[in-house]
């Protein structure tokens, strides 16, 4: 699906032409994104607009949303100079995107970033009491995960799915039954596939 189409679908879902600002954050992420690619070789960007996409398809969804779903592992995978984030797109969006990287930092002087990862309670137990906005955007991208996953080695496919059922079940069981039921099914047939 190319931006043209990926608009398209974006404003027949909300009824009205998306704001100026989601076609920067779409332009963004794949600017940030350009030089990865994911573990089964497609272009990294493909999962942000995944992400973006399952929300439609799960909705009711927002611009800002769809914004933080394109952008959401924007701080955890690249160097985002101090303040860009919010300048373009307040500080809603950048504090969610904040929240939901794995990674936080500290910019030190002349454009130095200093990052360090989180501890995986405290991330997801944050992550259980925000926003439904942050929820949802967590929800999306490990269901995407989940679904792409099949390239992953036997033991980091378990790992993961161990951890969605430790973490991210729970967060699905406050947030929306039909998260719940996609990510429940997507676990099964991981291990399923992997017993066989």
């Amino acid at each position: 699906m190319g931006r043209d189409m990926f608009f398209e679908r974006v404003e027949d879902e909300l009824g009205f032409e998306s704001p100026d600002w989601l076609l920067w954050a779409y332009s963004l992420a794949k600017y940030f994104h350009r030089p990865q690619t994911r573990d089964n070789g497609q272009r990294y960007f493909e999962h942000c607009r995944e992400v973006s996409l399952i929300l439609l398809d799960l909705g009711p969804t927002t611009s800002e949303e769809l914004a933080v779903a394109l952008l959401h592992d924007i701080y955890e995978d690249q160097f985002v100079p101090a303040g860009m984030i919010e300048k373009l797109f307040g500080w809603e969006i950048d504090d969610a995107l904040r929240v939901l990287s794995k990674e936080k930092m500290t910019y030190r002087k002349r454009g130095l970033i200093e990052k360090r990862k989180v501890d995986l309670e405290n991330y997801f137990r944050q992550i259980i009491s925000d926003t439904l906005l942050i929820r949802r955007v967590k929800l999306a991208d490990r269901l995407h995960n989940l679904r792409s996953i099949d390239v992953q080695p036997k033991e980091r496919k378990l790992k993961k799915v161990r951890e969605t059922r430790k973490y991210i079940l729970p967060i699905a069981a406050t947030t929306d039954a039909r998260f719940y039921r996609l990510i429940d099914d997507e676990c099964n047939r991981i291990e399923n596939d992997q017993a066989a």
